[in-house]
């Protein structure tokens, strides 16, 4: 498959590093908004963000710096906060300190560079996820073997580093053994609404003439990586997930907070520090999945390192059956039970003394 250049060039964005100063022109603190702007025609650069910003700021906002990137901008956006959580106020503001923010900034280059150094692979990985695979396993050739080994050092520092941030979760989840408790500045719960499910399995089976009209043909990669690792959970782990089992509800509707302490503190500052060391590894995880993916190219996988099946099922969407027949549609259509989701805030709105 070929890639044109135009394709590398379509998605232009930019990574700003804001700072507000005064009437005087001082910074108002040690604090820089670290945001993005996805390019357009009209050539939308940071610089005319900044006027957004601007509009109702009584202090002027200055655009410190830059960094403009072919990759997915959004992509880009997301690993520099999470590289930089442990100095994250709230929202896009981070704290830079007496460093300033160049670090910030060389940083989000380092990442750029892997990022814009996998558009092709990208690109090309995309088009084959959209063909079937010929069934076919390759040899694994030295390449191939070096990049399995690499990736599954990669994944044993994930699982490691994975372990001591839900194994933090946890303990904040437990720290109230007998009900469910939001901790002030660092976690908290959230209702979520009953979702729709579609039984699609049981429709087809029912009704498989309706089922072949309106269902549609797709393609759903399947990449997996043989020989992989497996997480263990320990004992300590098994009996926070018990104790959690047998938490309740205070009230009906609402989740009662209490005030965070030194230990809590700690904990937190624990679940960060893992939160951060996770992105370098998991980034580098995806760019070896992604050299394999390439390897592999429109067989089914290589013999010993990995697979990547793509075959064509049919699928029936719950909208296209509702606009077909609305009324046999709901036959098929349940309410599920509401649920509760568990939040550690991935910022410090408090000092750490």
């Amino acid at each position: 498959m070929v890639i044109k250049q135009n394709q590398i060039n379509k998605n232009i964005g930019f990574i700003y590093f804001m700072t507000e100063r005064d009437l005087f022109g001082y910074p108002c603190g040690p604090y820089v908004k670290i945001g993005l702007v996805k390019g357009n025609d009209d050539g939308r650069s940071s610089f005319e963000r900044r006027k957004e910003h601007q509009t109702g700021n009584p202090r002027e906002i200055i655009v410190e710096a830059e960094v403009k990137t072919h990759a997915q901008v959004s992509t880009l956006e997301s690993l520099i906060h999470q590289r930089l959580a442990k100095y994250r106020i709230h929202g896009e503001w981070f704290n830079y300190g007496e460093d300033g923010i160049e670090p910030y900034v060389e940083l989000t280059k380092e990442i750029n560079k892997d990022l814009e150094g996998q558009i092709k692979d990208n690109l090309l990985i995309n088009q084959y996820a959209l063909i079937e695979d010929n069934g076919e396993e390759l040899k694994p050739s030295s390449e191939a073997k070096d990049i399995h080994n690499e990736l599954l050092k990669a994944k044993k520092e994930i699982i490691k580093i994975k372990n001591e941030k839900d194994l933090a979760k946890l303990k904040l989840r437990s720290f109230d053994k007998r009900f469910y408790r939001d901790i002030e500045g660092i976690c908290f719960y959230e209702k979520i609404k009953p979702q729709e499910k579609f039984d699609k399995v049981n429709f087809e089976k029912d009704h498989p003439d309706i089922f072949e009209k309106l269902s549609e043909e797709f393609i759903k990669p399947n990449f997996t990586i043989k020989k992989d690792l497996k997480n263990k959970k320990s004992e300590e782990f098994k009996k926070l997930e018990e104790l959690i089992e047998s938490q309740k509800l205070i009230k009906d509707d609402s989740f009662e907070s209490i005030n965070r302490n030194k230990d809590l503190i700690k904990l937190h500052s624990k679940w960060l520090d893992a939160h951060v060391e996770l992105q370098p590894f998991e980034l580098k995880k995806k760019l070896l999945e992604n050299k394999l993916k390439v390897l592999v190219g429109e067989n089914q996988g290589i013999k010993d390192i990995c697979s990547w099946k793509r075959k064509k099922k049919k699928q029936i969407t719950k909208n296209a059956l509702l606009k077909f027949d609305s009324e046999l549609a709901k036959k098929y259509i349940s309410i599920g039970e509401p649920q509760i989701r568990f939040k550690v805030n991935d910022y410090r709105p408090y000092h750490f003394k």
